[in-house]
């Protein structure tokens, strides 16, 4: 019930008028002490709080010839309808005054700002898919990917090019090219990261979202062209990779990648293995 609570003090409700009006749906028609007893509410406070729910009209009164005030609740499918009614209002309002204000003047700087959480993260995603309008550019890995691809279906749908990298995927969408499978990037990494950039105008990049870490997004024009060069580059790898002995080149390419960054990224396993073969 403590979670119901609070959910309905994102309607406006405070505590107290949550446990009433919950208590009074259960209850049906009550007097003052018996919705404070089945509330937990303490009979000093039930009598205003009452009286706050008689006046948003979620709780209506009737006296008894005797003088006692019997509430009864608001139905629910009525009180739902209005909560949405209401929401719906203020969502459009803020929406506009928002938008308004965020017109008002021209930017001049660009901004880097972070986003945290899983949901927020795919959030950000799904509302920077459905803005764009000619291109998305993607690196991503499966379950990232499996979680946006109604909304990049739905862009591709109306026309809207969709191009990049997946990992660990079986059927991508047109215009997505798989990575290629190889035991570094699938078994011997334990880093998962996501780009993902609209329009040549937004970026957002970063853990993928189920690793529950950071990602950030930029409207930077040199960020955007560095990750969307960066995306172009594992592709035109993987092609050519592809186009010549993948045994041979990953021989190649994996000791002068750990060469280049001066550092080991692989462990002295995977070499033995390599030799074992």
């Amino acid at each position: 019930m403590s979670r119901l609570w609070e959910q309905l003090q994102l309607f406006g409700f405070n505590q107290y008028e949550a446990k009433a009006y919950t208590a009074l749906i259960g209850l049906g028609a009550s007097n003052a002490y018996q919705i404070s007893k089945e509330s937990g509410i303490p009979r000093a406070r039930i009598y205003d709080t009452m009286e706050t729910l008689v006046q948003r009209g979620l709780a209506l009164l009737e006296e008894t010839g005797d003088g006692a005030k019997i509430y009864s609740p608001l139905p629910v499918e009525v009180f739902l309808e209005q909560a949405r009614r209401t929401f719906e209002d203020s969502w459009q309002k803020v929406g506009d005054e928002l938008r308004t204000l965020e017109k008002r003047e021209a930017k001049t700087e660009v901004s880097l700002t972070t986003v945290r959480g899983e949901e927020n993260v795919l959030s950000f995603c799904r509302i920077m898919i459905r803005r764009a309008r000619e291109q998305v550019l993607l690196s991503m890995w499966g379950p990232m990917y499996d979680k946006l691809l109604p909304e990049l279906a739905e862009q591709q749908k109306k026309g809207c090019r969709i191009k990049g990298i997946l990992f660990d995927v079986e059927q991508p969408l047109e215009g997505l090219y798989k990575h290629r499978i190889n035991e570094y990037i699938n078994k011997m990494t334990e880093e998962r990261w996501f780009v993902l950039s609209v329009d040549g105008k937004e970026l957002l990049y970063g853990h993928s979202a189920e690793r529950k870490g950071n990602a950030y997004y930029t409207d930077d024009p040199v960020h955007i062209f560095l990750l969307e060069d960066y995306i172009w580059h594992d592709i035109l790898v993987n092609r050519l990779v592809e186009a010549g002995s993948q045994e041979q080149l990953d021989r190649w390419i994996l000791p002068e990648m750990e060469h280049f960054f001066g550092r080991k990224m692989l462990p002295e396993s995977y070499w033995v293995d390599r030799e074992g073969k």
